[in-house]
């Protein structure tokens, strides 16, 4: 006699989450970075008025023959998707997963966040890319990457986490260090907005110094300060790193992630001052976005994994 998913449920045994929904949360999750990267090639191709109306092109549904028309078209297809997978993801999540809180919750939010995204879309062009609005369309586009990073994580979860353990306040440090790498991508997009991105023609050093001296114009200030936040954000993580490998042993998963970040901040750090040195070449600047987004990600996953851990989800 079989029993079915309802029972299951009703016991408050969780059902089994289906080979569908764990698809489609891996492709959503994929195509979010993807429209994450896609934005950046708008910001750093200067396309981002490349329509200027909005949601049409010049008045047309298809954009005109023009390069950066066709660029900023293209984030918008993307985004058109990536809606519609996230819908997707909610509705399957709402009719077959009810009864798992950790992936209705986050796909909720997604669906929650998700017009004021596209609102937002529409406000960096009518503003005419005014920078705070820029971050606050990254920072949108951060959260709603970071809810369907944790829904694709509890509907894929391996068994062998359940053997994994923590010290204490590890939990705090991955929150804080999530918070701070939040900060750092949303105000870089503020220096890319405020055209600081090449205010310091050097690097690590600022126009051969370490501190900008007093008086000096605002873009170095900026670029200063997100360099400094670089800084800071590399001593959390390596925080972060140095627990998770304590014990390798005990942590298998939970260090290949932390080894991945590690990899990637470095990697990040690296492209930050290749961009420099090339005069910020568009394949360096993209680059330097995509990596930031998959350092979001590993950071994500890490402090979701830990949590799963510490407070049980489901």
């Amino acid at each position: 006699m079989t029993t079915s998913a309802k029972p299951l449920a009703s016991a408050g045994v969780a059902s089994p989450v289906g080979k569908g929904f764990r698809r489609l949360s891996l492709l959503t999750s994929v195509w979010v970075w993807l429209l994450i990267v896609v934005g950046g090639i708008v910001r750093v191709t200067g396309s981002g008025l490349g329509c200027p109306d909005w949601p049409l092109c010049y008045g047309q549904v298809l954009p005109p023959p023009d390069q950066t028309a066709l660029i900023e078209f293209s984030h918008r297809f993307v985004a058109g998707v990536g809606g519609l997978l996230i819908l997707g993801m909610v509705w399957m999540a709402w009719r077959q997963h009810r009864d798992r809180r950790w992936i209705v919750w986050p796909s909720t939010l997604m669906i929650v966040v998700l017009p004021l995204q596209f609102l937002l879309g529409a406000v960096v062009v009518l503003t005419e890319l005014e920078p705070l609005t820029v971050a606050v369309h990254l920072g949108t586009a951060l959260i709603i990457f970071a809810c369907c990073l944790l829904a694709t994580l509890v509907a894929n979860r391996p068994a062998a986490l359940d053997a994994e353990l923590f010290p204490p306040r590890y939990v705090p440090l991955l929150l804080l260090s999530i918070v701070g790498l939040f900060v750092l991508l949303t105000t870089g997009a503020i220096v890319v907005g405020e055209g600081a991105s090449y205010a310091c023609p050097d690097w690590p050093l600022c126009h051969g110094m370490v501190f900008p001296a007093a008086g000096t114009v605002l873009p170095i200030v900026l670029q200063m300060v997100h360099r400094y936040t670089v800084v800071i954000m590399g001593v959390l993580l390596l925080a972060v790193i140095g627990y998770t490998l304590r014990d390798r042993a005990q942590r298998p998963l939970t260090s290949r992630w932390a080894i991945a970040l590690g990899i990637l901040f470095l990697a990040q750090a690296g492209i930050g001052a290749v961009k420099i040195w090339t005069h910020l070449a568009t394949v360096w600047r993209v680059a330097h976005l995509g990596t930031a987004a998959g350092v979001w990600a590993a950071l994500v996953i890490l402090a979701a994994l830990a949590y799963y851990k510490e407070k049980g989800i489901a």
